[in-house]
């Protein structure tokens, strides 16, 4: 009767725990798979938007190649060529050397033909399209690029106009220079640009797709009509939006990012089925079934522990109470002792203060409470402790995680910037030596225009230089140097306006630091060089030294407006600038370096007093030291 009574008890409850545990299990199970499955949802649309990013750079780089070649052809023989305009033998010798231009003609600033060379294409009529290429070329002087049209069975063509003036400095347009371009290259561009893993396509204004992941060659020849019907579905739905989730026409649904084309209103549309982010979901949970089965066999253990910790100390106090109760009943002179019962203090105890006195009993369950609550309070404040340790650790990981993520994202940058700028700027600058060599009486202007472009070439370079230099992450090339010698010669060669006072208050005991005299050339260069800009042509540069114990402090301070609060908390950030001109990499690549170097840098301004730079760095060895510093 004891088993069966205890059995059936024990049995309901677990029944009862394990029903209220799957119940709580699923629910918070949807819920994690809900948000696990939208945060896999964003990460697949932003990998689209890279993807349509870079396709749309491919295509936006093709088509300024063309506007430079045009451009600089039409500046170089109009103003240099030897003759007032463009000629038939310009032309022919154009259309020679660049097998992907098949006609060309040039036309007067109302859009009559005067000369061409080749064939025009016969899908089109020039009629149509000689209003807005006059208007775009002629009275607003700017580049013209027209829609794109067929060429035969697998080609396209797109057709483009450039202002021609006569010479480089005027601003009346005399002509425009008409070219049908062949887009058989950028078609092969694009097709090794495609991913593998996705659907892209290239889509005019007019909703004409150009190109398509799988296309031969790259360009699109006869569209398949779910193509056509894919891109409907995109343009209704999506609207102006970046990237989101589209329903096509088929009940299918995918998740497409969009990326514009400038200035020819061309579009990259990049997809993949929406369904990707629950398989990436359901593929890591069947990965991790062993993690599951843990889980399931931990809650049925727990269900299972506290159903006996619940029924036993339930059943036991009422099988001695009933014990008890018989003895009293059966027995006169029978005594019930604490010992004999132990009772719970719960609605048991209280049936049990009839039969035997529980005062001392309950004194010394209430010192056991309250030894466990005390007992519980330091665990509970072990725990938080633990907790906050771990919310520390996670915020600085996070930190260098977005960190990191940032200059990735920098080095992919200049890696484009080093890609895409430096090899028309090594032409540009070869061009313009070439002319030099070719102009033997050039007038002023010209030597003027010569400065400029050669100018204006070597700052595009430094920009270039600085953003890979903050980009790129090399090992730390430690050396040890003599600091004195070493702040003096860096301001021997810093130039210095005139009209600016500079103080050398370098401590007289020299120390040696171990560093990678390079880079920490550079931070302080830029340290000087904005102290320098600060004071604008007037004031007084100090640069100094204070030893101390085992750090030294180098400290650059100028008499120029001071720093704001705002710039100052922004000041170090990558880009950020309060300059016409300049990267905002300058101090980004001081905090870089005195970081590397596990260095301080604090900052003392007052405005419209100035301001006091001062990096803390170990000393490595002081004079007369023999092995200050040094690793065993």
């Amino acid at each position: 009767m004891k088993i069966k009574r205890f059995r059936g008890l024990f049995f309901k409850a677990v029944f009862v725990l394990s029903l209220i545990s799957a119940v709580l299990a699923f629910v918070i199970g949807f819920h994690v798979m809900h948000v696990d499955s939208l945060i896999l949802k964003n990460e697949v649309l932003q990998r689209e938007e890279a993807a349509a990013r870079r396709l749309a750079s491919s295509a936006r780089s093709h088509i300024s190649r063309i506007s430079r070649l045009f451009s600089v052809f039409t500046d170089l023989h109009t103003d240099l060529g030897g003759h007032d305009f463009l000629n038939q033998r310009d032309l022919d010798y154009l259309r020679g050397r660049n097998p992907s231009i098949f006609y060309l003609a040039v036309l007067d600033d109302s859009g009559n033909t005067i000369f061409s060379s080749g064939s025009p294409a016969a899908s089109f009529a020039y009629a149509d399209v000689l209003p807005s290429v006059v208007d775009v070329c002629v009275r607003r002087g700017k580049d013209y690029v027209g829609r794109v049209y067929r060429m035969n069975e697998n080609g396209l063509f797109v057709l483009t106009a450039f202002p021609v003036r006569r010479h480089l400095d005027e601003d009346d347009v005399q002509g425009v220079l008409l070219a049908e371009m062949d887009l058989s290259e950028m078609g092969r561009e694009l097709s090794q640009a495609y991913p593998l893993d996705m659907e892209a396509m290239l889509v005019t204004s007019n909703d004409k797709i150009i190109s398509y992941n799988g296309a031969p060659n790259g360009l699109a020849g006869e569209v398949p009509a779910e193509l056509t019907q894919k891109l409907h579905a995109i343009r209704e739905q999506l609207g102006d939006r970046n990237s989101g989730e589209v329903v096509l026409p088929n009940g299918k649904k995918i998740l497409v990012a969009k990326a514009d084309i400038s200035p020819a209103g061309w579009n990259i549309y990049v997809d993949q089925p929406a369904n990707v982010a629950s398989q990436l979901f359901l593929k890591n949970t069947l990965n991790s079934s062993w993690d599951v089965m843990v889980i399931v066999m931990g809650m049925l253990l727990f269900v299972v522990g506290v159903s006996y910790l619940v029924i036993i100390p339930i059943t036991r106090p009422l099988e001695r109470l009933r014990t008890a109760a018989g003895r009293l009943r059966d027995e006169e002179d029978a005594v019930i002792k604490t010992s004999d019962l132990d009772i719970p203090n719960n609605e048991i105890g209280e049936l049990a203060q009839v039969v035997v006195q529980m005062s001392e009993g309950l004194q010394a369950r209430r010192a056991e409470i309250l030894s466990a609550q005390e007992q519980l309070s330091r665990v509970n404040q072990e725990l938080e402790k633990r907790v906050e340790e771990r919310t520390r650790e996670l915020k600085a990981a996070t930190s260098e995680l977005v960190k990191t993520e940032r200059l990735a994202a920098i080095g992919q940058m200049a890696s484009i910037i080093s890609h895409e700028i430096r090899n028309p700027l090594a032409v540009i600058s070869n061009a313009t030596r070439l002319l030099k060599l070719l102009v033997t009486s050039p007038s002023p202007k010209v030597v003027k225009q010569f400065g400029i472009i050669e100018a204006e070439i070597k700052q595009a370079n430094s920009i270039i230089s600085e953003v890979l230099g903050y980009a790129r992450t090399r090992e730390l090339m430690l050396t040890t140097i003599d600091l004195n010698s070493y702040l003096r010669e860096i301001l021997l060669s810093q130039p210095v306006a005139p009209g600016l006072t500079v103080q050398d208050e370098i401590d007289p005991e020299s120390v040696r630091i171990k560093v990678d005299a390079e880079e920490i050339k550079q931070a302080l260069r830029n340290v000087i060089s904005n102290a320098v800009e600060a004071m604008q042509g007037s004031g007084t540069l100090t640069v100094g030294t204070r030893v101390g114990r085992r750090v030294v402090c180098i400290f650059v301070s100028d008499t120029g407006p001071g720093i704001s609060d705002d710039v100052r908390h922004k000041m170090f950030a990558p880009f950020f600038t309060t300059k016409a001109r300049g990267t905002g990499l300058g101090l980004a690549v001081v905090g870089k370096a005195i970081s590397r170097h596990k260095g301080k840098l604090f900052i003392k301004s007052e405005l419209g007093k100035g301001s006091c730079f001062q990096i803390y760095l170990k000393i490595y060895r002081k004079p007369g030291d023999t092995n200050y510093g040094e690793t065993n």
